[in-house]
């Protein structure tokens, strides 16, 4: 073990030993994780993203019959067209979210001004964009062909009707449907994969340990906040039990079958939250800022990061709460 050399960033607030190990590996320093300084257009941002969902809900209680034709007219043009039909589309979709989310998280720095200010180390990124440039094979080509050919293997095979079964017609959903079916997709995702990334930390099984140590491989080599592209760098074994986990929670429904429209959403929702707590920011409509308390966000799982003994949630903080493997100063 060798002393760390103090640093601006540092998400546990106490001295920490450095080793070489990801599962101990720190922000390199023992000051605290310090949170942007928002002025009052940021904290409106933050009101005005808060205000948005209790807006929708008191809508779909006031007019629920307006809110329900809405939706269905959204299924109506979703469902019109040819592609989201093909059993590769929400593959495809997921894809197209992750590069999305990816690059709009990565060019921040070009065009946001100060956007060092609501970095996580308070520092220009380190190697943005690289995902989409020297990195390319790593944390891009490679990702997208093995979990796009892994889907593809799994709708040759059938696995689909043979695992969960024939899926009905579906009709027109209400708004109260697709809320509840993203909302609870969301939950269990998170819920699901708990274990399993804990496992993957603190199994005595160096194997499986190993599987996730890719994953962990930035914050091995750089003490700057992490890129969002390290979202999709991980191993095989890794990537397959998330993607796992989310086919199964698309299943799952109190109506029976998750409705497609729900299925679409959900993917876009979930690329994005997991993007957000690998981007290394800290801005004002993020979801630890707009429900703080309830979502870790991303200062919380790069503090994971930094150290593999805390925060295992991918979006929310109840778990760790409860068992106590939360930072204790951020």
């Amino acid at each position: 073990l060798v002393a760390c050399r103090k640093c601006q960033l540092g998400f546990i607030g106490t001295r920490v030993e450095a080793t070489r190990h990801a599962e101990n590996q720190t922000m390199g320093g023992s000051s605290k994780y310090l949170p942007a300084s928002f002025d009052n257009c940021d904290q409106a941002i933050t009101r005005l993203f808060r205000a948005v969902p209790a807006g929708a809900l008191a809508w779909e209680l006031l007019a629920p019959t307006i809110a329900d034709d809405f939706v269905a007219a959204a299924w109506s043009t979703f469902s019109n067209i040819s592609f989201t039909q093909n059993c590769m589309f929400e593959a495809c979709l997921a894809v197209t979210s992750f590069a999305v989310w990816i690059f709009f998280f990565e060019s921040l720095h070009l065009w946001l001004p100060r956007a060092e200010k609501y970095r996580l180390d308070r520092r220009p990124p380190v190697r943005a964009l690289h995902g989409f440039g020297p990195d390319i094979m790593d944390k891009a080509i490679a990702p997208i062909f093995s979990y796009l050919a892994g889907i593809a293997l799994f709708h040759y095979f059938g696995l689909g009707p043979q695992l969960f079964g024939t899926k009905p017609e579906f009709t027109d959903p209400s708004c109260l449907r697709i809320v509840v079916e993203v909302v609870l997709g969301v939950f269990l995702y998170d819920l699901m994969f708990y274990p399993i990334h804990f496992s993957l930390h603190n199994l005595p099984l160096n194997e499986w340990r190993k599987a996730h140590s890719r994953h962990h491989s930035w914050a091995r080599k750089e003490t700057a906040a992490h890129n969002a592209s390290e979202t999709v760098y991980h191993s095989l074994l890794d990537g397959t039990l998330q993607v796992g986990i989310n086919i199964l929670v698309q299943q799952i429904s109190p109506w029976g079958h998750k409705h497609p429209l729900a299925r679409a959403i959900h993917n876009v929702v979930v690329t994005y939250l997991l993007v957000e707590a690998h981007s290394g920011y800290d801005l004002p409509f993020m979801s630890h800022r707009v429900y703080p308390g309830l979502f870790g966000g991303s200062p919380h799982h790069e503090a994971h990061h930094r150290n593999g003994r805390i925060c295992y949630h991918q979006f929310f903080t109840y778990i760790d709460k409860s068992l106590g493997r939360m930072p204790p100063n951020l």
